[in-house]
């Protein structure tokens, strides 16, 4: 079981890399410190339509319940939506670059606070 949580664990870490670095692109960045923007829900949307896959077909593939696979997805979605809100406007209200220390600070926060989504995931999964 542990082997299978571990694997479940790496596929949702690839699916974030892509996710968040490879398929987000500029109109999903550009509002998302706007509550409701369209750029920011597609953006969690995409993550959550990736965790279902992840869940689904996973060659690690832990017993689970259909229902349980979406709810998971949405929450990853929910959770995913409202952590990216909250480092955009941290970054807009104090005007970060990539060039600010700061910046990374948040970007550092915001990426354990995925991680940690994940881990709850899999916690949820476990039991």
């Amino acid at each position: 079981m542990e082997g299978q949580l571990l694997g479940t664990l790496f596929f949702l870490l690839v699916k974030h890399t892509i996710a968040d670095y490879f398929t987000q692109y500029k109109w999903m960045m550009k509002d998302k410190a706007t509550y409701g923007a369209w750029g920011g829900l597609a953006h969690a949307g995409w993550h959550g339509i990736l965790t279902f896959l992840v869940l689904y077909w996973n060659p690690f593939a832990v017993m689970s319940t259909l229902l349980m696979i979406i709810l998971l997805s949405i929450i990853d979605s929910v959770f995913h939506y409202h952590i990216d809100y909250v480092k955009s406007n941290i970054w807009k209200s104090k005007q970060l670059t990539p060039m600010d220390q700061l910046y990374w600070a948040v970007h550092g926060v915001d990426q354990f606070l995925h991680i940690a989504t994940y881990i709850l995931i899999i916690y949820i999964l476990s039991i």
